[in-house]
């Protein structure tokens, strides 16, 4: 299911959610001591109190309020918005959030989903949870690829957790993830029938998982250095309650880097280049549990196959204030079977991808920012998002946690 990429992007089969719940805080504020490390004279009380304020991190304001808007192919132009509380469980945990996103599109379609994501014991124990519904009224420009218009209206109802326990420091964590998903899409006349035939047409689906994570970050929501890898999977089976019985692997590799020779106005903040490589790999999955292009500009479930990668580049310049230049690039490629059974290579579908875009810091102290963004792929593939975080976040999907 997934989060949650307007504030959503939706799959065909899966409600991609792009709620924002993979977002921590992993950084601490320095305390300044220039006035003791250059001069041995007693501080004045004017200068002491200066001192202890900018000693004190700025309190949490618990309330975020956001809107959302994207623009594709799919969807057509999707408002909506997001308000969540936050507070922090214990002093050295991550601020937890718990919330509510709405969405409504031109298309009649309607997305909401309650979600939380909890942190405690000094972020060494973590909790995501998701709840999700939409009547969906899908215009494909170019479905699957076809050259073909096409309408079809898909309901979806998701439940899904993930849980991570730190087992060794160094941030090593160990845990599972579990999904639900009652999915069901529908055509008029002759679409219809078609869906049923290549196995589109949607259905019950429930898979649990293990996950595996190295997080070295130094700021969960904003990280200017170190890297994220993550493996996990799901065994989709007949016996949890679904229709069919399937697996689903993934590979989530990220590294971010401040490049520190530069540096932008009073804050002294460095450009930060973050780089994904990402792949989804599928085992005895129905035509409906093939992976999706998943890249900026593409609608997600418009190219399916059996095996999905893909490499992203996001460049994040702050500029004056709160406000930051984004931009970012890749290249994604299908590879194992497609729906219509050709075998394919990254030699025979490439998907490229490039966009820019604004940021705007809403949260300081928690690092909570939304990012104004266009992205382009091949041929008439774009799309226009208004996002709540950075790229590479946790997406929540319809059947699956990515």
């Amino acid at each position: 299911m997934k989060a949650i990429r307007t504030l959503y992007i939706i799959r065909l089969p899966w409600l991609n959610a792009l709620i924002p719940l993979c977002l921590l805080l992993g950084s601490t504020l320095p305390t300044p001591v220039h006035a003791q490390e250059v001069t041995d004279i007693d501080p004045t009380e004017e200068q002491t109190e200066a001192n202890e304020e900018a000693a004190t991190p700025p309190k949490l304001k618990p309330w975020l309020i956001t809107p959302t808007l994207s623009a594709d192919p799919k969807l057509g132009a999707n408002f909506g918005g997001l308000i969540a509380y936050l507070k922090k469980l214990d002093a050295e945990s991550t601020p937890s959030m718990t919330g509510l996103s709405v969405s409504y599109s031109d298309t009649d379609s309607m997305i909401g989903a309650l979600f939380s994501q909890l942190y405690w014991k000094a972020d060494s124990r973590r909790l995501s949870l998701l709840a999700a519904g939409a009547e969906i009224n899908n215009e494909y420009d170019d479905f699957l690829g076809a050259g073909q218009t096409v309408e079809t209206q898909d309901n979806v109802q998701t439940f899904g957790f993930r849980y991570l326990h730190k087992f060794r420091p160094g941030g090593w964590f160990v845990g599972v993830q579990g999904i639900s998903t009652n999915y069901a899409v529908g055509a008029d006349g002759i679409l219809e029938g078609a869906l049923n035939q290549i196995g589109l047409s949607g259905f019950d689906a429930t898979g649990l998982g293990l996950v595996f994570q190295l997080d070295t970050m130094n700021n969960q929501r904003d990280p200017s250095d170190g890297h994220l890898h993550t493996l996990h999977n799901f065994a989709y089976r007949e016996s949890l309650g679904g229709e069919t019985s399937f697996d689903v692997g993934y590979a989530d590799l990220r590294w971010y880097r401040s490049i520190e020779r530069f540096s932008v106005g009073k804050s002294g903040r460095s450009p930060v280049i973050a780089i994904q490589l990402k792949s989804r790999f599928t085992a005895d999955a129905p035509l409906s549990g093939y992976s999706s292009v998943n890249l900026p500009g593409y609608t997600m479930g418009n190219y399916l196959s059996r095996h999905y990668s893909h490499v992203l580049v996001d460049a994040r310049i702050p500029l004056k204030g709160k406000l930051g230049l984004v931009a970012f690039g890749g290249v994604g490629c299908q590879f194992g079977e497609d729906i219509a059974g050709r075998d394919l290579s990254c030699g025979d579908a490439t998907f490229p991808s490039v966009g820019v875009g604004v940021s705007y810091m809403l949260k300081a102290e928690a690092s909570v920012l939304i990012r104004l963004e266009i992205a382009k792929g091949k041929s008439d593939n774009e799309a226009l998002y208004l996002r709540f975080g950075h790229s590479f976040r946790v997406h929540y999907r319809r059947c699956d946690v990515s």
